[in-house]
Parts: structure tokens; C-alpha cells; sequence
């Protein structure tokens, strides 16, 4: 995934300001900056999005099975013209290849599916702003909390809040690669607090319930790329928690050589490298997918910190994207180092809200002025620590 920008104007306290994506993103400041509002909102796309794909992927092989049964020649009788077939597939024109089939007069399989197809394709920005209104409004209750007017825009698409409803100005290119369901972690005692929810539809935020789904499912299609990295993965998170976290039905529990125990009977940080792994071992984590993970730290021992980065890592490497905030310098210096280290700091951003009369301004980090990072999140336990001294 190369680096991409996200481009938010009154977006909370982020009045014009730009975040960097990336496979794996790191959104960091103090409290208050925005950080838990711009994973919500980028997650809520990524969900909407998934949600039309899913939709849609039946449709795409009924349009791929129409090309891969017409086959017309130029007048000269040389070229095959369904390679422009091909190429306006590829290059997302829908609006040609439906015209080109429609005044043509095939009598071929699968033709009325196309077009249907097609059709719904070229309104797709429709359907992703019906489910973007629905799964924002679910997360945020209601998005005038956000801002009463805002924009975001990417590279592909622009997004305007106004009088409570989300436009959507700009088409949306149609991919079909590696579709998978995007994961949102707001708490790891999600597996705790599991057995005690009242599930009513409606009722329980999208993000949430969604992650309660993921964790009921087994994902049961693997091939020997994903089985090797299921068992290496699943091997290091044994390595930190000692142990593997299980489903047994409406609980989990965590299991030791010696002895299993109830999820209840576990520490905060067990309960987060376990999830970690759960999501592997019953592969909703796996190439294509992308993870959101709120504050990873706050369970966390330091030194399990920086265990959590080497998951993240791996995770990336077996073509996961992550994205999470945080307030910990241990975690984005480790991530800095080690990026450097073994080569991969291209696939690594870092975005530092910062805070000033009421503003956010995004400041992506580099080399040049990373130290801001070591100022905004250790200064003030300085400061704090002087007070009381």
C-alpha cells in the first residue's frame, strides 16, 4: 500500500489538516486531539465499502463469465475486441462498457447480469453513502457530535457532512481485491465483557456488535500461505501469554499447560495479546484485512508493548494494514527503530495531533522532526512529576 493522504476540514477539532495512511498507521497525541474520532470515521468507510463489495462480488463473476464468452473480432478480423472489453473493466469505465453492451445486440449468458451489474456499479457511491450515514450514526450516536458541517477527502473519494446527512462528490472506483472485513478494537475485555451483552439489534454500536460477529464466526477457507502464518503467529503470541485464548461458546477461556482458566480470571494484558491472537487463529485476521485497534497500551506491561508492535509487524507482513492510536513513546520509538532497522519505514506513518487554542493540526513525523513526538507525550509526566516532587 503505497502512502496515502486524508485530507479533514472541521473535522472535531481538526479545522484543515492532513493525516498519512499507511500499512501501518500510527495516530498519536495527548487526549482529546481527535485520534479515537478519525479511527471511527476512516473505519466506518472501510466498513461501508466492504459492505458494497461483498454485495457486489457475486454480480462481478457473472460480468466475468459474459467476457469470457464473447469473443469479437474487428472488421479486418485480427484483433479480438473483447480485450477492450477487458480493459474497460479494468479501468473502471463502467459507463462505456455498459453502453458498448447494451447497443449491441448479444445473445450471450449472463448478459442481463452484467448489465445489472454495471448498473448497480455506476450507483455505487449511493449505496456506500447509505451505509456510511448508517454505521457513522451507530458509532457516534450522532454525528453532530463530530461537527456540524465537514469534509473528508482522499484520494479516491470526498465525503461533506451537512444538516446531518453525508454526501458523497466523487465516484468511487470499484476493486474487488482481497475483500475483507474490516476490525475495530476498542477494548480487549470485549472477550470478557462477551457472555454478559445483551445483543438487541440496534442497540449495541456497529463497531462493537461487528467485533462480537467476528469473534463468533470461524473463518474456515485457509490455504498453506495463511496455515504457516496462523502457526507462526499463534506460536510467538504463546511465547508472550504463555498460553492460547479459546472459544468455548458464549465465553473463552485461557489455556496453560497446566491448567485452563475462565476468561474472567485473566489479567488486561493477556486478555489483549490473546485477542490479538484469537483474531489470527480463527482467521478473520489474514491478507487483505484491516485492523483497528484503540490505545493498545493501556493494558499493557512496557515490555509487552513493544511484544505488541512485533505482532503488528507480522501481521503486516502477511498483508494486514493496522492502524491504531496511541499514547505511548515506547511504542512509536520501538516502531521507528525497528522500521529503520529492517527496512521497512517506507510502510510506516506517524501522525502527531497536536493541540493549540482549540486546534488540531496534524504533524506527520520523519527523522527530521520526530523529537516533537518525545515533547508532546513525555513532557507533560515531567511536568507532572515536578508538581508533586
Amino acid at each position: 500500500m503505497a502512502k496515502e493522504l486524508a485530507h479533514f476540514i472541521n473535522f472535531a477539532k481538526l479545522k484543515d489538516t492532513s493525516l498519512e495512511f499507511n500499512d501501518i498507521t500510527v495516530l498519536a497525541g495527548k487526549p482529546s486531539t481527535g485520534k479515537s474520532y478519525v479511527m471511527k470515521f476512516i473505519y466506518a468507510i472501510e466498513e461501508a465499502t466492504y459492505l458494497v463489495d461483498k454485495d457486489y462480488w457475486n454480480n462481478y463473476k457473472s460480468i466475468w463469465s459474459f467476457l469470457e464468452g464473447f469473443y469479437y473480432y474487428d472488421k479486418n478480423n485480427q484483433l479480438p475486441q473483447s480485450t477492450l472489453l477487458y480493459e474497460m473493466l479494468e479501468n473502471s469505465k463502467y459507463q462505456e462498457l455498459l453502453e458498448f453492451i447494451e447497443n449491441n445486440n448479444f445473445d450471450l449468458h449472463n448478459k442481463d447480469k452484467a448489465i445489472k451489474f454495471l448498473q448497480m456499479i455506476i450507483n455505487k457511491q449511493n449505496d456506500i453513502k447509505y451505509y456510511l450515514n448508517n454505521i457513522s450514526k451507530s458509532i457516534f450516536v450522532n454525528l453532530n457530535q463530530i461537527s456540524k458541517k465537514f469534509e473528508y477527502q482522499s484520494k479516491e473519494i470526498l465525503f461533506k457532512f451537512d444538516n446531518n446527512k453525508i454526501l458523497v462528490d466523487r465516484e468511487i472506483k470499484y476493486t474487488i481485491e482481497n475483500i475483507q472485513e474490516p476490525i475495530f478494537v476498542e477494548t480487549p475485555l470485549i472477550l470478557e465483557f462477551k457472555f454478559f451483552m445483551r445483543r438487541e439489534k440496534g442497540k449495541v454500536p456497529y463497531h462493537i456488535e461487528s467485533l462480537l460477529n467476528v469473534l463468533d464466526t470461524d473463518y474456515s477457507f485457509t490455504d498453506i500461505e495463511q496455515d504457516r502464518f496462523i502457526q507462526n503467529f499463534t506460536k510467538k503470541a504463546k511465547e508472550i501469554i504463555s498460553g492460547d485464548i479459546e472459544s468455548r461458546g458464549d465465553s473463552f477461556i485461557y489455556r496453560t499447560d497446566a491448567k485452563n482458566y475462565d476468561i474472567l480470571n485473566t489479567s488486561s494484558g493477556t486478555k489483549s495479546i490473546g485477542l490479538l491472537q484469537y483474531l489470527v487463529t480463527n482467521k478473520a485476521l489474514k491478507k487483505g484485512s484491516i485492523l483497528f485497534w484503540e490505545e493498545p497500551e493501556v493494558h499493557l506491561h512496557p515490555q509487552w508493548q513493544l511484544k505488541m508492535i512485533d505482532l503488528f509487524i507480522e501481521l503486516m507482513r502477511a498483508g494486514v494494514k493496522i492502524v491504531f492510536s496511541t499514547h505511548s513513546p515506547y511504542m512509536a520509538d520501538y516502531l521507528n527503530a525497528i522500521s529503520q532497522k529492517n527496512g521497512f519505514k517506507d510502510r510506516v506513518s506517524f501522525n502527531l495531533l497536536k493541540e493549540q487554542d482549540g486546534i488540531v493540526e496534524n504533524i506527520i513525523l520523519s527523522d527530521v522532526n520526530w523529537k516533537e513526538i518525545q515533547a508532546e507525550l513525555l513532557d507533560p509526566l515531567e511536568e507532572i512529576m515536578w508538581e508533586y516532587i
